[in-house]
């Protein structure tokens, strides 16, 4: 009986081992793709192609020196976010804040009865984003402007030219965004205020 159990077990092994091996085939043709779904809606447009840089003027240690030989405060600061895409395809737009309202740069105001013209702008290079504040009787501490931010916008679809900024500016105001609308931009690419 003993020898009975010992070749059942035997032929049970064997058999599933049969078994494993006999469901192995050749495989088939691929069938071919289901149906896309219909449940779904389309996602909103992504922002992967802008950053938002923030800089406020507790932060900012200005500088006498110039800008295109006019006697200015400056302040630059290193970016690393302007990079050779953002120089070679891309934008960056700025913006200040004066209570209540965000201003593009650059930005020029007066003062009351007109004598005086004070503006602040911005410049950008690699790595680099530089602020210039001036007004008509020399430097300028816009001591007002409680924030700076600036758009950096690249479209790597453009090619590398001159006017690849005013292709940007260009493609965003075919789109109805009002370049100097700060409200719309950050609306325009989903960012939070």
């Amino acid at each position: 009986m003993k020898n009975s159990v010992l070749k059942l077990k035997y032929l049970a092994g064997l058999l599933l081992m049969a078994g494993l091996f006999s469901c192995e085939g050749p495989v088939g043709p691929q069938g071919a793709p289901g149906a896309d779904g219909t449940d779904g809606t389309n996602g909103v447009d992504g922002n992967a192609n802008v950053t938002m840089v923030r800089l406020l003027s507790s932060d900012i240690t200005w500088v006498s020196g110039d800008y295109l030989g006019r006697t200015a405060n400056t302040f630059s600061f290193t970016e690393n976010a302007v990079n050779q895409d953002i120089i070679d395809h891309g934008a960056v737009l700025g913006f200040c804040f004066l209570s209540p309202d965000w201003y593009p740069l650059p930005f020029t105001w007066e003062s009351d009865g007109g004598s005086t013209r004070q503006s602040v702008m911005h410049t950008y290079a690699l790595n680099t984003i530089s602020l210039f504040a001036y007004q008509t009787s020399g430097v300028l501490d816009p001591n007002l402007l409680s924030e700076y931010r600036f758009f950096l916008i690249t479209d790597n679809t453009v090619t590398k030219s001159a006017s690849a900024e005013q292709d940007i500016l260009e493609r965003l105001g075919n789109a109805g965004v009002d370049v100097n609308n700060y409200y719309e931009l950050m609306d325009y690419f989903g960012l939070e205020y």
